[in-house]
C-alpha cells in the first residue's frame, strides 16, 4: 500500500499527466525498478528513449528521481522513497516486533538513509 500511497502523492506534485504517457506508464511501473536509465525505462513503458528520457527528467524535476552517477553518458537514476520503502520493510521483517527501533533484528538489515537536511 505505500507504494500506491507514494504514486498518488507523485501524481499530485507532478500536475497533469497524459494517460499511457511515458510519465504516466514510468509511474506505474517504478515501485518495481527503483533505479533506472533511460535505456530500461524505455523498455520498461515500451516506449523509445526519447520519451523515455523525458519522462525521467520530468520525474527528476519534482524530485521523485535522482541521479545517482555522474556524466551525459551512463546516467542513473533511483526513486529514493521506494529504495526508504524496501529497507523499512527489510528491517520492520528482520525484528521479532516488527520495529528494529525497539527490537534488535534478528539478523542483517540495511542501514537506513539519513533524513535529508539534517
Amino acid at each position: 500500500m505505500r507504494a500506491v500511497a507514494l504514486e498518488r502523492r507523485w501524481r499530485e506534485q507532478l500536475g497533469r499527466v497524459r494517460a499511457n504517457s511515458a510519465t504516466d506508464v514510468l509511474l506505474k511501473r517504478l515501485a518495481g525498478v527503483p533505479v533506472l536509465t533511460a535505456e530500461s525505462a524505455a523498455t520498461l513503458v515500451g516506449r523509445t528513449y526519447n520519451p523515455a528520457n523525458e519522462a525521467i527528467q520530468r520525474l527528476a524535476r519534482a524530485g521523485i528521481l535522482r541521479q545517482i552517477t555522474v556524466g551525459r553518458r551512463n546516467r542513473a537514476y533511483e526513486a529514493p522513497e521506494i529504495i526508504d520503502a524496501f529497507t523499512d520493510l527489510e528491517r520492520q521483517l528482520a525484528s521479532p516486533a516488527g520495529d528494529t527501533r525497539t527490537s534488535p533484528p534478528a539478523r542483517t538489515v540495511p542501514r537506513r538513509r539519513p533524513v535529508q537536511g539534517t
